[in-house]
């Protein structure tokens, strides 16, 4: 049965909104957080306290709301409801939403397009599109970061270590967002978040054993960069982002990582490839004469490719990136030379900056515990607990960018 529901401030044509019910399996609770907070460009960075945004949907299409619970709609710089009743499927187009909307839910998660979700959902009309962003308390975030990025079964004190790394990423990225609407996206431009469907018990063990621990270098959060594997040696920032020099990323050499299945692998390359994904970045790009490679520790940072119409030259990192995902898995290879092209065989995946995922679990189990894997990977930095600070302090003075060292006193 539809029942339709007037929000005719959002929609030229109310009945094109329709609800009906829907099944949830899982039964999540959720709580609107504080619009104070959200808003707020200097707020000081607590510990559950904490919120952060993120965009998980973004589209031209209709976005598909659903809940089995209580469900709220309202608009979010009056609070004027606009619907509170039974969980049930809400279909929002672009031009319905005229104004920002809020949609909660207690008692179980909401669905954004078939996807479940702890917190909250905005959805925001940007030049017809439809924005949506996903608010929630941070470790929760997090719940659905960690499995993402590491997989559930490895040793604790490895997930742990992911957890911490993830977590200081996003603060780091929360402190400084460019985006006044949502502070991280949930692709690999920041890390990858899959919501509440990959959420394990493991994981988010780690995370709330965790929970309010961040890596600092100075008293303040480090970018905390990590990579599948690194085939037996990370690299510095610098040589694989042009403008970078990160005092705690440098290269170390590391020998943790051989079980993984990409320690070692082997890729063709033909010069037609070449030139076809040149062309897609590049004008003018004719029959490829000469490629030539600059390396760093093995590792290559540069690439001369000579063609008949002229010479591009390029960063490593940006050679890799030309290509469809996997096919260059990292810069640390040998290229041999055939007649169609180039064989390549190299090691490890990823651009191999900071944190080896692989070699965190190899140090794992070897014994490490994850402080000390963090700081095998991040020199010379401290783990901090904010939890701990904060409950210690109570001080209205900020956690990061002071001088003084027991506003971030490390762990021992």
């Amino acid at each position: 049965m539809y029942k339709a529901i007037d929000l005719s401030g959002y929609c030229k044509n109310p009945s094109l909104l329709l609800l009906n019910l829907v099944i949830v399996i899982s039964m999540v609770s959720s709580c609107a957080p504080s619009r104070k907070f959200l808003l707020e460009k200097g707020k000081r960075i607590g510990v559950d306290k904490s919120y952060v945004r993120v965009l998980i949907a973004r589209s031209g299409d209709r976005c598909v709301v659903s809940s089995d619970s209580r469900i709220k709609i309202s608009e979010i710089k009056t609070r004027e409801i606009k619907y509170d009743g039974k969980g049930r499927t809400v279909y929002f187009y672009p031009e319905m939403i005229r104004k920002p909307v809020l949609i909660e839910s207690w008692q179980s998660p909401l669905a954004v397009n078939g996807k479940r979700y702890r917190g909250t959902i905005e959805l925001h009309n940007v030049l017809g599109k439809i924005y949506a962003i996903n608010v929630l308390r941070l470790d929760e975030y997090l719940f659905g970061v960690v499995p993402s990025e590491i997989l559930s079964s490895w040793n604790m004190e490895s997930l742990k270590a992911q957890a911490v790394t993830a977590r200081t990423y996003a603060y780091y990225h929360i402190m400084r967002k460019k985006n006044l609407l949502y502070d991280l996206d949930a692709t690999n431009n920041f890390q990858v978040y899959r919501g509440l469907s990959v959420e394990t018990e493991r994981t988010n063990r780690a995370v709330t054993e965790t929970s309010g621990e961040i890596v600092t270098f100075k008293n303040q959060p480090i970018v905390a960069y990590f990579h599948s594997t690194c085939g037996g040696r990370t690299v510095d920032d610098k040589f694989v982002w042009d403008g970078n020099d990160l005092e705690y990323i440098t290269g170390i050499t590391c020998r943790f990582c051989t079980e993984s299945p990409e320690y070692s692998w082997e890729t063709k390359l033909t010069l037609y490839e070449i030139r076809r994904f040149l062309r897609r970045r590049y004008t003018g790009v004719g029959k490829i004469t000469g490629i030539s490679f600059k390396k760093r520790d093995g590792r290559v940072v540069s690439v001369v490719i000579r063609h008949r119409n002229g010479v591009i030259k390029l960063s490593g990192n940006n050679f890799r990136l030309l290509f469809p995902d996997k096919k260059i898995k990292s810069l640390l290879f040998a290229a041999k030379k055939i007649k169609s092209g180039l064989i390549l065989h190299g090691h490890g995946w990823g651009h191999g900056v900071g944190m080896c995922q692989w070699g965190a679990k190899g140090l794992a189990e070897s014994g490490a515990v994850y402080r000390e894997i963090l700081r095998f990977y991040y020199k010379g930095v401290s783990i901090v607990s904010l939890k701990r600070e904060l409950a210690k302090k109570k001080s209205r003075k900020p956690v990061f960018g002071s001088r003084r060292e027991s506003d971030g006193r490390p762990i021992n």
